[in-house]
Parts: C-alpha cells; structure tokens; sequence
C-alpha cells in the first residue's frame, strides 16, 4: 500500500511533465523536487519490504527499523498530497492524536494514504476530504471522500487491492470498512477501529 502511494505520486508528477514541457521553470522544479523525494521514499519502502522477505537473515545486522507513521504523521500525509498539487482538506478531531495507540494510529494513516492515493488513481479533479475523529473508549473513525471518476491514471496497476488490504487490516484490530460511490457522485472511503479507554 505504502509503495503504490511514493509510486502514484512519482507517476501522477512525471505525466504531468510529459504533457506540459511548456511549464513555468518553478513549476517544472517543483514537479522533480515532489518525483526526487517519492522516488527516495520509494525505494526506502522498497529496501525495507526485501529485507523482511530475505530469510535467515539476522536482523540485528540491519539498520535500526524506521519509525511508522501514527495520527500524528496525517498533516505530514495530506502536505505530500497538497505539494503533489492535490486540493485536500484535512479536519482532525482527535484531541491529542500522538495519545492514539500506535496501531490505531498506523491504521488510520494507512486508510487515509490509500484514500489519496485512490482519489489521485481514479477520481475526477476536485477536493478531496479527510475527516477523523474520536477518544479513547469512542473508537476512532476515518473517513475520505472525492469526486467519483471512472477512469484511472494510466500505467498504474493494482485496482482494488489496496481497498481489500485494508479492510482486512481493519478487521483484524475488530473494526470495520466500508467504501463506495455515493448518490452524491463522491467515491467515500469510511472506517471505524475501535480505541481502548
């Protein structure tokens, strides 16, 4: 999922070059600064998933794990997005989100970087919103809307996986997913992951 996400950004900013050579210098800068650090990010995430896959290895030889996003990371996800020329509003209503249990907080950044990363893939240009909230003995609940498309960027493979990962992953910590079309034409991605007191 973390790898789709570095990857779909390098894609959506390298197209975005190809079809506008005439761009403004700054814009063209900016553009290879977003594809430089999702392509360094890329292979970070890439590093790591070989080296969990390579057996008999001593982990202790390696490196020191790097650390994994929590909700407290979510403004960090949504600026990557914006920088990315996304347009979205992020409103967090957790009251201290690096109070959240670390694998609640995982979760919910997953969820929403899979939502980014679907609305870039296959929804029409317009805002997307991220809304999460909650407290301990509440649960948590996350949710990411966008204009429904029906076409995706092509080149970019791996429809639908990511959605069913995360609804396993939801269920395994005894929460729930849902996602969908709208009657409101927006594709909605919701999910609530239950919060001990």
């Amino acid at each position: 999922d973390v790898l789709a996400h570095r990857l779909s950004l390098l894609s959506l900013h390298a197209g975005a070059l190809e079809l506008r050579p005439d761009a403004a210098p700054e814009e063209v800068a900016r553009a290879a600064g977003v594809i430089r650090d999702s392509a360094y990010r890329a292979l970070e995430d890439l590093r790591e998933v070989i080296g969990m896959l390579r057996a008999g290895l001593d982990r202790s030889e390696e490196g020191p794990e790097r650390p994994q996003p929590t909700l407290a990371d979510l403004p960090d996800l949504v600026d990557q997005s914006r920088r990315a020329g996304m347009r979205v509003l992020l409103d967090c209503r957790v009251g201290e989100p690096a109070a959240a249990p670390a694998a609640i907080g995982r979760g919910a950044y997953r969820i929403v970087q899979e939502g980014l990363t679907n609305a870039r893939k296959h929804g029409r240009d317009g805002q997307v919103s991220v809304a999460v909230g909650g407290a301990a003995g509440e649960g948590l609940t996350v949710e990411v809307r966008n204009p429904a498309g029906a076409t995706a960027v092509a080149g970019i493979p791996g429809g639908g996986s990511g959605l069913i990962g995360l609804a396993e992953r939801a269920g395994l910590a005894g929460g729930r997913l849902e996602y969908g079309p709208t009657a409101a034409g927006e594709f909605r991605l919701w999910a609530w992951l239950p919060w001990p007191r």
